[in-house]
């Protein structure tokens, strides 16, 4: 009996240890640095026991969704080189990681892009379809007449990316492929890149592409240094224009 005792009074200390260790509150990332994914850097991580965590970037702090301990922020990538400083709190316990989301190379600057697009549309009878001249950091969404949305992410005044979705079903209609292609046309062409080599390539590429296809991406175009890169999903696909 006093053997049992013994045993019990080293057993369930070193349990509560364990326990307790299980519980420490931790945060980490994948990576210390982060580079482009589309229009964004995808910073994943981990983190455990925290009562808030949030991540700031350029003076703003948000918080941060959490998935069975897992985590995936998303950040527009810039012209300039970000830290990222997550932060885990558990009481008076607090735990940081700071990582960086590299600098990629715009395509454009945003208010030429906007003026030439702007004049592109109203030359084609279309006043009503017109971007904003000024614009925030971040991603802005500009939906078209036709309800397709084009999601830009302009930094610093300068345009980083571009990206679009469209369904399968509306390319299966004469009336969808003539607004796409005329939308990717004009983009391309104000971007620099040959707008019909790229809808050339872009027509051989999805011309098989099907919703039950088990391919979730397609070969990127490239055209006079900028890049377009297809992701297949179940309805549809999302299109990133970038030049990096």
């Amino acid at each position: 009996m006093k053997k049992l005792k013994y045993v019990l009074l080293m057993v369930i200390p070193l349990f509560f240890l364990l326990l307790t260790g299980c519980s420490k509150l931790s945060l980490s990332t994948t990576k210390k640095e982060y580079s482009a994914d589309g229009l964004v850097a995808i910073i994943k991580g981990k983190a455990t026991n925290y009562q808030r965590l949030t991540y700031t970037v350029a003076g703003e702090t948000k918080k941060v969704a959490v998935d069975g301990g897992h985590f995936a922020i998303s950040v527009p990538v810039s012209d300039k080189n970000q830290r990222v400083r997550i932060k885990a709190v558990n009481g008076d316990k607090t735990e940081t990681s700071l990582v960086k989301v590299k600098k990629a190379t715009p395509l454009k600057n945003y208010l030429e892009f906007a003026q030439a697009y702007n004049y592109t549309m109203l030359s084609t009878g279309q006043a009503d379809d017109q971007l904003q001249l000024i614009s925030k950091n971040g991603i802005s969404t500009h939906k078209k007449n036709d309800g397709t949305k084009w999601y830009l992410n302009v930094q610093n005044n300068q345009l980083m990316g571009v990206a679009t979705q469209f369904s399968y079903k509306d390319l299966k209609s004469k009336t969808g492929q003539k607004n796409f292609a005329t939308d990717l046309m004009i983009v391309s062409k104000l971007l620099g890149a040959d707008g019909q080599k790229v809808l050339k390539d872009f027509a051989k590429q999805t011309k098989n592409a099907d919703k039950n296809s088990t391919k979730t991406s397609m070969d990127s175009i490239k055209s006079n240094g900028i890049n377009f890169n297809i992701n297949l999903a179940t309805k549809g696909f999302y299109l990133y224009i970038t030049k990096y």
